[in-house]
């Protein structure tokens, strides 16, 4: 039987295993490939509206003429758009005598109810002075020009626009922002115009995981 050197077999048993230093290394990247993906999409702004100047001729939805108007459009089943309910519900703390708030939340025709009237729904309709109302096939959010969930709009009492953006600084992200600070400054008469960009999932698209939630 052949037999080592003494010396060459303690230098072999020093030599550390290139296996797991190997393993390791892949981990490392592939986690930091997962957590730069997750950043880029959490970036990642939505379509912007085609805004119209005006509140729309036949926009399908309550103008009220004695105060400002923000409507807001919601996908019921977009992730994105819980923080953009959150954030609406912060402006409503500071800014409920000043707006008259409508939520619009896309209903195709071949969606149950359920469907439509989610946890998010809820939410929106829990916030004092918010009324949702059905969008069917996003009709009223196809006069605003509106195409991506988590959309906000504000009107003057004489129906001129005054933002168009989203209200969340990233994609499901809550917290002080430039949209929650443009709505509030406008609603409060301290600013003349806005725009952000909007932060969610396409408005007539069903996101991945989306479904109807018990």
């Amino acid at each position: 039987m052949l037999r080592l050197p003494l010396f060459h077999r303690a230098r072999s048993a020093r030599l550390p295993s290139v296996g797991p230093l190997l393993a390791l290394a892949l981990w490392s990247l592939a986690i930091g490939a997962g957590f730069r993906g997750l950043v880029e999409y959490e970036l990642r702004a939505g379509a912007p509206a085609v805004a119209p100047d005006r509140w729309p001729a036949q926009a399908g939805l309550t103008f009220d003429a004695s105060r400002r108007n923000l409507v807001m459009f919601a996908h019921p089943q977009c992730p994105c758009s819980r923080a953009s309910v959150a954030e609406l519900a912060a402006i409503m703390t500071r800014c409920a005598a000043q707006l008259h708030v409508t939520v619009c939340f896309f209903d195709p025709d071949e969606k149950p109810e359920a469907w439509t009237r989610s946890d998010l729904w809820r939410a929106a309709e829990a916030i004092p002075g918010v009324t949702p109302v059905v969008d069917r096939d996003a009709r009223i959010a196809a006069r605003f020009g509106s195409a991506t969930s988590g959309q906000v709009f504000l009107f003057d009492r004489d129906g001129q626009r005054l933002f168009a953006g989203g209200i969340t600084g990233a994609r499901g992200h809550e917290g002080d922002n430039r949209g929650r600070q443009l709505v509030i400054a406008l609603a409060q008469g301290e600013v003349c115009t806005g725009t952000t960009p909007v932060f969610g999932c396409a408005l007539q698209q069903t996101p991945a995981g989306g479904g109807a939630r018990p």
